[in-house]
């Protein structure tokens, strides 16, 4: 029943909400000044830019009670980012933000919280300074240090819930070459998955950390590549390698009409490795936008680091994903202007007697813009298991894979960016 007066809520708000119609644009306090390499560090700072991007997030994730004993999770929260840059002074420039996720209320426990992933692990509330870097511009290179965001096809910010994902890290890019972006990098620690571990700690990059190789390519009309290359600096690390590459087309016919392929890979120290292959078709008729995928994961475990590229992953986790083979289809509408309603269907079917990836998922993501600040986004998925991956659930086959249990997860977020 509270679902479903919060869905009705939400979606009488979607269809009646008045006033303009625009994109959501981060609008920040005071204007920029251009500051030339002559001002002084305190015109730098007076003429710093703040920003807050914040959020009002109701997160509700339930089970299949027969085939588990998860409790269900839920959780309302109010967070977000607020940030201060800094003018540049002879090239350099810094960043300092604050993040937090704050449970709003009463309505809902700190224990049913834990699982949602919008609170800490045991459903407390998330305050800490997420980013604090140091930027040094020099013609078309960019030397950035400290905590912040990263933007890779492996490691991103994977901004599914109230926080990002941030890094502690060391970054290069350069654009010299025309049409092109490579990206060199190193991560020591990070947030983990939505900043829920805030302590920026190594259980995932290890004590030596990770080194990168990314790069973008549109030099060629019509085709844009990508690509990055990831390596553990651990000695004896159990998965010592990613890979990713993605190309996409516009082929010139219809209305954004496009293909896309994509491959990845890992490499581990005692397994077999991985690979990752995937295709994706979509054009535009009218105020639809359509689109059929395909992925194809075979050998042991794929896995991004942060932030699965994967096609036909809707909900953009990161592994571990067993081999498998996956199909779907997606339709995006778009009735006015500020609204636009997706649904997708996507049928994943395991290999190799593998269990846990072996389901099929329904994803709605419907999104209003309000005015020039503020946007509403409701979110449902209903994924079902097969009946042999519910039956083991718990339990461990041959290979090592086990099963999971029905889940359906429901959202409703408030952006607000000033």
């Amino acid at each position: 029943m509270k679902k479903s007066l919060l869905l009705s809520v939400a979606a009488s708000t979607m269809i009646m909400a008045g006033g303009d119609i625009a994109p959501v644009k981060p609008v920040v306090v005071e204007a920029v000044v251009p500051v030339s390499n002559t001002g002084t560090f305190g015109e730098a700072l007076k003429n710093g830019t703040f920003t807050a991007k914040l959020r009002t997030f109701y997160f509700d994730r339930t089970f299949d009670e027969d085939n588990t004993g998860n409790p269900d999770a839920q959780a309302l929260t109010f967070g977000g980012i607020i940030k201060y840059e800094s003018a540049a002074y002879y090239g350099f420039k810094f960043g300092l933000a604050h993040y937090s996720s704050t449970r709003l209320g009463n309505i809902f426990t700190r224990e049913e919280g834990k699982g949602t992933s919008i609170l800490g692990r045991s459903g407390e509330n998330l305050a800490f300074l997420g980013e604090a870097y140091l930027q040094y511009d020099i013609g078309n290179t960019m030397l950035k240090v400290g905590r912040q965001q990263l933007s890779t096809p492996l490691i991103q910010n994977h901004d599914l819930r109230i926080l990002p994902s941030v890094y502690e890290a060391a970054i290069v890019r350069n654009k010299d070459i025309p049409g092109t972006m490579i990206e060199l990098g190193y991560v020591d620690r990070y947030t983990g998955f939505t900043s829920k571990d805030n302590g920026f700690n190594e259980k995932r990059t290890g004590k030596d950390g990770l080194a990168y190789l990314s790069f973008t390519n549109k030099s060629i009309t019509n085709l844009s590549v990508r690509g990055q290359y990831v390596k553990a600096l651990t000695d004896g690390a159990s998965r010592e390698t990613y890979t990713y590459l993605d190309a996409k087309y516009n082929i010139p016919m219809g209305t954004k009409t496009y293909v896309k392929a994509q491959y990845g890979g890992n490499t581990y120290l005692s397994e077999e490795d991985s690979t990752l292959f995937g295709a994706k078709v979509g054009t535009t008729l009218g105020m639809f936008d359509i689109a059929a995928v395909y992925d194809k994961i075979s050998g042991y475990r794929f896995q991004a680091f942060e932030s699965g590229p994967m096609y036909t992953d809707w909900q953009q986790g990161y592994g571990n994903y067993e081999a498998s083979t996956a199909f779907g289809g997606q339709l995006v509408v778009k009735p006015m202007s500020g609204l636009s309603l997706k649904v997708g269907y996507v049928d994943v079917a395991a290999d190799n007697g593998n269990l846990r990836d072996d389901f099929a998922e329904f994803n709605f993501d419907g999104k209003y813009t309000i005015n020039d600040w503020s946007k509403l986004r409701v979110r449902y998925s209903i994924k079902n298991q097969s009946d042999a991956s519910e039956a083991n659930r718990g339990g461990v086959n041959p290979n090592g894979s086990t099963g999971r249990e029905d889940r359906n997860d429901f959202r409703i977020i408030y952006y607000m960016n000033f």
